[in-house]
This record gives C-alpha cells, structure tokens and sequence, in this order.
C-alpha cells in the first residue's frame, strides 16, 4: 500500500513525501520478503528514480 501511494504522490509531484514513503516502502519489503522479491525491485526501483539514479 505504502508503494502505491508513494506512486500517486510522485504523479502529484509531491516528491519528498513520494521519497519517505518510498522508503518505508522499501523498508518492509527489504525486511518481508528479502532483496530479490519483486515488491522490494519495484520499490528500489523507485527509490533510484527520486534520487536521480
């Protein structure tokens, strides 16, 4: 969920928030599923989009 949002905020152009949701995001998958699921690519993913990666 925290994914999809930050998602929606990045469409909304609200960047900083899109970044620190990104990263609870990746948080919580990094901590669930581990490095290689693919909720936790899409949200580095995304991660590396904001910072400019």
């Amino acid at each position: 969920m925290e994914l999809v949002a930050a998602t929606a905020l990045l469409g909304l152009r609200r960047d900083t928030e899109a970044r620190v949701r990104t990263g609870s995001a990746h948080d919580a998958c990094l901590a669930s599923f581990g490095p290689l699921h693919h909720r936790t690519v899409e949200a580095r993913a995304l991660l590396d989009r904001l910072d400019g990666a």
